[in-house]
């Protein structure tokens, strides 16, 4: 039992680091990098000016995939880590997990006053939102239900 929680929570780090860098791949290399905020507080790698191949964003999907969807696996991402952490100690993943989207919740509409810089989008929220809800389910139908 205890050799299959250890695949278990290798599983989730490599998930939780892949797509950590599937965010960080689709942030860097196709949004447009002169208006990108991390480059506001940090020097731009030069690097990136040769390959960078920004995505046009001409229908809601390309739009999501480019500007949404990279805090959605962030979020994924951290919500694996946690569950790493704390996963022979449910209550306690719980209570970080809701701190931890609480805190992602709160960057994302503090934008909308302008508390943080970035652009407000409810899109951002939707997504977070539904990866949130389908970490969930997976974690349940896969993990839960098979008694690991």
């Amino acid at each position: 039992m205890k050799k299959k929680i250890q695949r278990l929570k290798l599983t989730y780090c490599i998930a939780a680091f892949l797509a950590f860098l599937g965010g960080v791949t689709i942030y860097a290399f196709l949004r447009d990098i002169n208006n990108i905020v991390f480059f506001n507080f940090f020097p731009k790698p030069s690097f990136l000016n040769t390959l960078y191949k920004p995505l046009q964003a001409d229908s809601i999907w390309s739009n999501m995939f480019i500007y949404n969807l990279p805090d959605g696996l962030w979020l994924l991402s951290g919500l694996l880590f946690l569950r790493v952490l704390w996963y022979e100690k449910p209550k306690a993943f719980l209570i970080y997990r809701l701190c931890f989207l609480f805190i992602a919740f709160f960057f994302e509409i503090s934008q909308m006053f302008y508390g943080i810089a970035g652009t407000f989008d409810i899109l951002d929220l939707l997504t977070m939102g539904s990866i949130t809800l389908l970490e969930s389910v997976v974690h349940k139908i896969k993990f839960i239900r098979r008694q690991l």
